[in-house]
């Protein structure tokens, strides 16, 4: 069965108690981002999707990967070590990538607010620029990328609040709760209400077309 071989292992650790119903498609792609991965059912066939970058990566940490994407899938509540293995991984990812990408206007932004909220102590990240509203800001943890939207040059306070933001992101990472995985805690909304001013600035970004425009 080969690669496959994963799937069905994801599938008997997180439910030992039946036998998976599925037939098992597992493959690596270029055309994810980062550490990216999907997981979809098409007829009687599970279909699992990752980044290439995933082929050199310990199994054990792609079968926690396919358990996340499962229970996902199933909306489940199961804990498994190799979810717990594969968030751990994420969440530390940031450590091998190497920082090739930046910007002037961004680092800027990156350096006063790091001096000014983080006391200079979080690490500059990869920082971009994407296109369009959809997204004003994200930050991407398997490639440690903080992208800005090129609708923000033109007003700095916006961009410095957007950027904050997404560092927040860096900084606390995330948190697992069933099927759930949270991005925004209590303490991230704690963290993100001492910005100045947030509240003003929330609605001018509402007023640029999204009620929800972070990541």
């Amino acid at each position: 069965m080969g690669r496959e071989s994963l799937v069905v292992e994801a599938w008997q650790t997180l439910y030992p108690e039946k036998e998976l119903p599925y037939e098992p498609s597992l493959g690596y792609s270029g055309r994810f981002v980062g550490l990216n991965a999907n997981i979809r059912l098409s007829r009687n066939v599970l279909h699992v999707g990752m980044s290439k970058k995933w082929r050199t990566i310990d199994k054990a940490i792609q079968i926690g990967l396919i358990q996340h994407l499962l229970i996902r899938l199933k909306r489940d509540a199961r804990k498994t070590t190799n979810i717990d293995l594969y968030h751990a991984f994420l969440k530390h990812a940031h450590i091998g990538v190497e920082k090739t990408e930046s910007d002037p206007e961004l680092e800027a932004s990156f350096d006063k607010i790091n001096e000014e909220y983080f006391v200079g102590m979080l690490e500059r990240p990869n920082l971009v620029w994407s296109d369009g509203y959809q997204r004003l800001g994200f930050y991407d943890y398997g490639r440690d990328t903080i992208a800005i939207s090129r609708v923000l040059r033109k007003d700095v306070r916006l961009l410095d609040y957007v950027m904050y933001h997404e560092m927040l992101h860096k900084k606390h990472k995330f948190a697992s709760s069933g099927s759930r995985t949270i991005h925004h805690s209590r303490q991230f909304r704690e963290d993100e209400a001492k910005f100045k001013d947030a509240p003003m600035l929330e609605k001018q970004l509402g007023r640029l077309g999204r009620s929800s425009w972070w990541e």
